[in-house]
């Protein structure tokens, strides 16, 4: 160990409070992160990373001092807050993110796989198999697309704006009208996505309607569900290829979500 990172650890050392209110904002903001955060991963990895960032951040002068109240609560507060602001900027990368879940749902109450949904690590809950694969190719397309070096960035950055113990969390109703902007947000893609497949089972049912008033003898459960299978399979093979533009809606509301939160936030 040469003798500049010597001097860094010895910096960490005697600004221990400093480097502990960095780190509990790094570790609010990587525990809803997609791909790493909620149960995936390793996470004694997820720690070291934590650390890493803030050391990093430490030693970059955006953070150089910290006023707080001399005692045992007031820097307890000062760490909740510190990691609430960390939480509420990866919320919102989680918030959009399952987004593709709530398309999977409705995805799959059409086509008829409602029943067979898969098991989340993350989130401990069922969920839907194409909303599964929406999901995954998400987080695939945002690591290819560098999607976690902008939202690292953003992290590194927040500093400027919101100083430790400078955020404006409490009683702050633009914050609260941001988390209902988030919500409406959810519900508009996930639903916007979802109307190709729908559109076409509503079709494919009128056609069973009319074909049943036409041939009253057919048993139409029997017909109906492998071809509404088949046509929604058929139909999710189409839009496929225009899944890069779920993406980069996703990713661009993502950085003007995150902006606004931080805006709202500052003091």
């Amino acid at each position: 160990m040469n003798l500049e990172n010597t001097q860094v650890l010895i910096d960490i050392f005697n600004n221990a409070d400093l480097y502990m209110l960095i780190f509990v904002r790094i570790i609010g903001f990587l525990i809803f992160m997609p791909v790493i955060g909620g149960n995936n991963g390793i996470a004694m990895l997820k720690i070291g990373l934590a650390m890493a960032i803030s050391a990093i951040i430490f030693t970059s002068g955006n953070v150089t001092e910290v006023v707080y109240i001399n005692n045992i609560m007031g820097y307890f507060m000062l760490i909740l807050k510190e990691f609430f602001v960390g939480a509420i900027i990866s919320y919102i990368v989680f918030f959009l993110f399952n987004s593709v879940y709530f398309t999977g749902h409705m995805t799959d109450q059409q086509i008829g796989y409602s029943m067979a949904n898969v098991f989340d690590p993350m989130t401990n809950t069922q969920v839907p198999i194409t909303g599964n694969l929406y999901y995954f190719s998400l987080c695939a397309l945002f690591i290819i697309n560098r999607g976690h070096h902008m939202l690292i960035s953003t992290i590194f950055y927040s500093y400027k704006s919101l100083p430790i113990g400078k955020a404006y969390i409490l009683d702050n109703s633009g914050l609260f009208f941001g988390i209902i902007n988030i919500m409406v947000e959810f519900f508009k893609i996930g639903f916007l996505f979802a109307l190709p497949i729908i559109g076409v089972i509503l079709v494919m049912d009128v056609a069973l309607g009319v074909l049943v008033r036409a041939v009253p003898k057919m048993n139409v459960f029997v017909v109906g569900m492998p071809l509404k299978v088949i046509a929604g399979l058929l139909a999710l093979w189409i839009i496929i290829p225009v899944f890069s533009e779920l993406y980069y809606r996703i990713y661009n509301l993502v950085s003007e979500l995150i902006l606004n939160s931080i805006k709202v936030m500052m003091p």
